[in-house]
């Protein structure tokens, strides 16, 4: 892999000159001055350093400057985006090796650094070769950090040539041979945890993927334990392992196992191989053909050559694995009924399944061609671009389909990981599902329930107008002949009245239901409006029994006044106690506790004489038309909630307890409440 250096004001590189920097096995830094690369300078991690001009002589000489003191070797190429002989000069003045204005020749500007790379190579090469054919200064050389640093770059050449572990650790062994002396070797590896979602358990066999010197049969049908024998020993205690020493290990725990393992294989060395956080595998090789010891330089770098083959290895296993789970999310996403579209924080278009074609009509006769973001429709585009751009939050929303009766409901995702701050842009997803049938069907339902309410509340009406008109009736066929009786005329002007105020009650509450209250505020005593409510009620239940008890635990106050529509709390408190008077018409006392709790709040409690509220009526009780009885149509408690409600109070119905001895409990804010 060439390394290059690439120096501009802006953090990119010009479109002209990225075919000449798109080879894959070229790694492109790009920093927007020297400086920012300091280190990586100095230790010659770059094969070039290309310096993009823009600016002026003095700030191209300060660049070349910088690096010249950080290191002579590299070769530097200036361009610039015309051609200038002031610059021309600067740039060989202050040591640059090239020099090009545009337009420049990209084609030669790649042959020139491709040649230099090499180059690099040829000699690295080439020391190797005559560094392997002088054993008598080979312990010198590999002790050299230059040479330890060009035999590791060498094989990552290799560890980085192929995606096929197995394929690319056969040609790392081949490799290795010509830089350490040995005749036998095997790699022996744990399997992966590869094809599956879920981890699996750390596997106790270690398989040969790779072999030099050791029989087909032999690999085949031999493997290592991370139990018994060289694996247990390097599993507990990473380290080299000579054949020697395994059998005098303390870790042996007096099992022969290593030994025997040593002799099967014919090799006298095991070597761990490591992805930096835990052993995966092992290597086991033999001595060097010369018959000597491996120097401790020579151990040295195999370790560290295997811990660059399991970081090789645990890479391929890991691209592996995200390609088929990749691969499994693409199919189950596929398969999917509602649309699935994957968005770029660039806005471009990663994924889009079938049915999300369909839904939005695009690209179904040619399944290849890329869909662009520009081709959704802009009741799509433009909450996808909040969404990625600014990172909203939206809510589900609907869409109509291309039919005349389909909906769509879209629902819009970032993407973000669990615990990370927002960076914005940001990918996200994007699905769409039909909702032609649950829309059609909640239609429906609305449409029954609204039949089911109006059949009902005609039913109720009709029979408590009828019974409201039997009395009227019967007195008006007894009209003629008893009219100028007394007795007649006082039943006859009781049975108006009281007809007449339950057909007006069933007015008002119809009225309230369907209009606010709000209208005509006014400061009103809260006193006041308690006990005109309870006449009411008293009046129209014809109770002349019933009694109201006021407790004020707050008498010591001025009264309370409440910014309230006179009329309409007068109902609702009206309702309150006709339940009451009806409910338990031989309890003649109702009693009314005005009072505060610990929190400031003022409260109306109240309480009749009966049994009080089953726990099935508190939860119902409030319910438009839910009834106990005969007559009326249900909808006192349904009002008094409104009323209350619309006065930004709460009504609250009670089951008794000892704690909580009532039956209704009424609180107004305290802002609408003066004293």
């Amino acid at each position: 892999m060439s390394h290059f250096l690439f120096i501009r004001d802006e953090p990119s590189i010009p479109a002209k000159l990225r075919e000449v920097f798109s080879a894959p096995e070229d790694r492109i830094v790009i920093r927007q001055s020297a400086l920012e690369a300091k280190s990586s300078l100095a230790r010659s991690a770059f094969d070039a350093v290309v310096i993009y001009s823009e600016g002026t002589e003095l700030e191209l000489k300060r660049t070349l400057c910088e690096i010249r003191e950080l290191t002579e070797q590299i070769p530097i190429v200036v361009l610039t985006p015309e051609y200038n002989s002031s610059l021309e000069n600067t740039a060989f003045e202050n040591r640059a090796d090239l020099y090009f204005a545009e337009p420049i020749p990209s084609k030669t500007l790649a042959r020139v650094l491709m040649n230099q790379h090499e180059n690099k190579q040829g000699n690295t090469s080439s020391s190797m070769q005559d560094w392997g054919n002088h054993p008598q200064q080979r312990s010198t050389n590999i002790s050299h950090a230059t040479s330890t640093l060009n035999v590791l770059r060498d094989l990552s050449h290799i560890l980085s040539f192929s995606l096929d572990y197995k394929a690319f650790t056969q040609h790392f062994i081949l490799k290795l041979r010509e830089h350490i002396s040995f005749s036998r070797i095997g790699i022996f590896l744990e399997s992966s945890a590869k094809q599956s979602l879920v981890k699996n358990k750390q596997s106790k066999h270690l398989t040969c993927i790779a072999s030099l010197g050791l029989p087909s049969d032999l690999v085949d049908c031999f493997q290592l334990s991370r139990e018994v024998g060289i694996g247990r020993e390097l599993t507990e205690y990473p380290r080299i392992l000579h054949k020697e020493s395994g059998t005098r290990s303390q870790f042996t725990h007096g099992n022969s196992g290593s030994a025997k393992e040593f002799s099967v294989l014919g090799c006298h060395l095991a070597i761990p191989i490591t992805d930096r956080e835990e052993i995966i595998g092992l290597a086991v090789l033999n001595g060097p053909v010369t018959g000597r010891d491996y120097t401790e330089d020579e151990l040295e770098l195999l370790y560290l050559l295997m811990e660059e083959l399991g970081l090789a290895i645990r890479n391929s296993r890991l691209h592996s694995e995200l390609a088929h789970h990749g691969q499994l999310i693409e199919n189950v996403m596929h398969s999917m009924s509602s649309g699935a579209i994957v968005f770029s924080e660039n806005l471009d278009i990663l994924y889009m399944n079938d049915a999300a074609k369909r839904f939005l009509d695009l690209g179904q006769n040619n399944p290849d061609r890329r869909i662009e973001f520009a081709e959704l429709p802009a009741k799509l585009a433009k909450p996808v671009h909040r969404a990625v751009e600014k990172g909203e939050l939206l809510e589900p929303f609907k869409i109509d389909g291309l039919e005349p009766d389909e909906v769509y409901q879209v629902s819009i995702f970032p993407f973000s990981q669990k615990g990370e701050l927002m960076r914005l842009p940001r990918p996200t997803m994007l699905i769409i599902e039909d909702f032609t049938k649950i829309e059609a069907s909640k239609e429906s339902a609305r449409s029954d329930t609204k039949n089911q309410t109006i059949s009902l509340i005609a039913e109720r009406f009709a029979h408590e107008i009828r019974n409201s008109l039997v009395p009227l009736s019967t007195h008006a066929q007894l009209i003629d002949k008893k009219i100028q009786q007394p007795k007649f005329q006082a039943s006859l002007k009781s049975a108006m009245l009281k007809e007449t105020a339950r057909i007006k009650r069933l007015s008002e509450q119809m009225l309230y239901m369907a209009q606010s209250s709000q209208a005509g505020g006014s400061e009103v005593q809260l006193n006041v409006i308690i006990q005109k409510a309870f006449q009411r009620a008293r009046t129209q239940t014809d109770n002349t029994l019933a009694e109201l008890k006021i407790e004020n635990q707050l008498e010591s106050l001025a009264p309370l006044t409440l910014e309230a529509n006179p009329e309409a709390l007068t109902h609702a408190f009206e309702e309150l106690f006709l339940n009451s008077i009806q409910a338990n018409p031989d309890a003649q006392i109702i009693q009314v506790e005005i009072c505060q709790d610990l929190t400031g709040k003022r409260l109306v409690r109240l309480r009749d004489g009966g049994t009080g509220l089953t726990e099935d009526l508190v939860k119902q009780a409030t319910e438009a038309f839910y009834t106990t009885r005969h007559t009326g149509v249900g909808l006192g408690l349904s009002v008094a909630q409104k009323v209350i409600t619309e006065h930004q109070g709460e009504l609250k119905l009670n089951s008794r307890t000892q704690e909580r001895n009532w039956d209704i409990e009424i609180e107004f804010p305290s802002y609408r409440i003066h004293a």
